[in-house]
């Protein structure tokens, strides 16, 4: 489904040069990074999980509906109303971090109806979330102006194409992502202690370029 927000996409190649001084050719103007779509926050959570959550939240809310509406009309309104708990908190979330676009040509990143310089993106993270850590692995960029999350890795294997693996990651390049740092820990040194699920700017290109299967280590950072 088309983005009426989205900027155009990229369809002719343009020529930039990679790190190592070879010439490299990327799509020209704004390039979709992934897919997103209305679902995309709750990747890794399995349809067993939805009703689970939606029978038992469902039932417990129903309890504050016992002395309006009779037995099993309590149960149904609670169950609306986890509904619609559920499409707010996602309606949110991606707000939050909705779909990413870059434009390698300007060096610009488009969140939403926010566009900021690759520069000003100056943290990279691994969620820090035990139940998906097996199955889903995603990257989230963030500058004081937006933030992005981009889903790397789910059960099926990577989730990026070509196309927005290689542009990603001449992005990730362009930007200022490093460790964070402390006044106790100035050098970052202890950055992955200090700040768990932090990445640096190499170990980000990699989680991009390959990301490692479900199991494997992750850079040695996080």
């Amino acid at each position: 489904m088309s983005d009426p927000d989205a900027p155009d996409e990229a369809s002719e190649p343009a020529a930039s040069s990679s790190s190592d001084g070879a010439a490299a050719v990327f799509p020209a103007g704004w390039v979709r990074i992934g897919e997103r779509d209305w679902l995309s926050g709750w990747a890794g959570y399995g349809a067993v999980f939805f009703v689970v959550t939606l029978v038992w939240f469902g039932s417990q809310a129903g309890g504050f509906f016992v002395d309006v509406v009779p037995f099993p009309s309590n149960l149904l309104l609670g169950v609306a109303l986890v509904v619609a708990l559920f499409v707010a908190v996602t309606a949110v979330r991606n707000a939050i971090y909705p779909q990413p676009f870059v434009n390698l040509d300007t060096d610009e990143l488009r969140a939403g109806r926010r566009t900021l310089a690759l520069a000003h993106v100056d943290r990279a993270l691994v969620p820090l979330d035990p139940a998906l850590r097996s199955d889903v692995l995603v990257l989230r960029l963030t500058a004081k102006e937006a933030r992005v999350e981009i889903i790397l890795r789910d059960r099926r294997g990577p989730r990026l194409d070509d196309t927005s693996t290689e542009v990603l990651a001449e992005a990730l390049r362009r930007t200022s992502v490093t460790m964070p740092t402390s006044s106790n820990d100035p050098t970052g040194r202890f950055g992955r202690y200090n700040f768990p699920g932090h990445v640096g700017l190499d170990d980000a290109v990699a989680l991009v370029e390959q990301p490692p299967p479900p199991g494997a280590p992750l850079p040695a950072s996080w």
